[in-house]
C-alpha cells in the first residue's frame, strides 16, 4: 500500500500505458482510498438535497462526488467507486426494485469523467465535453435501455425525453462543477493529492 502518488505528470490523452499504470496505482494508494471514500459520503450527503424536477425526471446533485472522485482517483478506482455507491445509495435509499442496468451507468459515468478529469488540464471546454458525454451517452442512451427493459416499452419513447432533459442540464451541471472545482482543485494540488491541473494562477481557463 502506497501514501504519495506515483508520478505528477498530466496527459493530453489517455491513451498511453504511463495513464493507466497510474490510474491503476491510485487502487493501491491509501490517501486515494481515504479520499475515494469519503466522495462515497459526500454522494449520499448530497442525495439528501432535494432534486429539482425537471420535466418527468429530477436533476439531482450526486454527480458533484463523483465527478470530484474520478478527477482525484482516476478512471480504474472511480468505476469501482460507482459500483460501490450505487449500490450502498440502493440500500440506505431503495426506491422501486433493484436494477443492475443503472449500476453500470453508474459506472459508466464515472469511467467517462476518469477519462477527461484525471492528470488533465482543467478547462471550462472539457467540463462541458465531459458532461456533454456523461448526459447524451450515459443517461439518455445507455438509461433509455435500461427503461426499455424494465418497463417494455419502445426505446424512443424514452430517449428523446432523456434527451431533451439531459441537454437542458449540461449548462447547471457546468456551471456547478466550475465553482466546486475552482474552489477545490488548487487546496488538492496544495496536499499532493493532484498534480497541478490548473493555470499559474490557479484559475480554469476557457481551453
Amino acid at each position: 500500500m502506497f501514501n504519495t502518488l506515483q508520478t505528477a505528470r498530466l496527459y493530453a490523452v489517455p491513451l498511453t500505458p504511463a495513464y493507466w499504470r497510474d490510474a491503476s496505482h491510485s487502487m493501491r494508494c491509501l490517501r486515494l482510498l481515504i479520499f475515494a471514500a469519503l466522495t462515497v459520503a459526500m454522494a449520499r450527503a448530497l442525495s439528501l438535497i432535494p432534486s429539482i424536477p425537471i420535466g418527468p425526471t429530477k436533476f439531482s446533485f450526486g454527480f458533484l462526488a463523483r465527478a470530484l472522485c474520478s478527477l482525484v482517483c482516476g478512471p480504474v478506482m472511480g468505476m469501482s467507486v460507482g459500483f460501490v455507491e450505487d449500490i450502498l445509495g440502493y440500500a440506505l435509499q431503495p426506491e422501486g426494485a433493484f436494477f443492475i442496468g443503472y449500476t453500470i451507468s453508474t459506472m459508466a459515468g464515472m469511467l467517462v469523467y476518469g477519462l477527461c478529469f484525471y492528470r488533465a488540464r482543467i478547462t471550462v471546454a472539457r467540463l462541458v465535453v465531459a458532461n456533454l458525454l456523461v448526459n447524451v451517452f450515459v443517461n439518455a442512451l445507455m438509461g433509455s435501455v435500461w427503461n426499455m427493459i424494465i418497463y417494455q416499452s419502445p426505446y424512443w419513447a424514452f430517449f428523446w425525453p432523456s434527451l431533451g432533459k439531459n441537454l437542458v442540464t449540461i449548462v447547471p451541471k457546468v456551471i456547478l462543477m466550475y465553482v466546486a472545482y475552482q474552489g477545490i482543485i488548487p487546496v488538492l494540488q496544495q496536499v499532493g493529492l493532484i498534480p497541478r491541473q490548473l493555470d499559474e494562477k490557479n484559475r480554469i481557463t476557457w481551453i
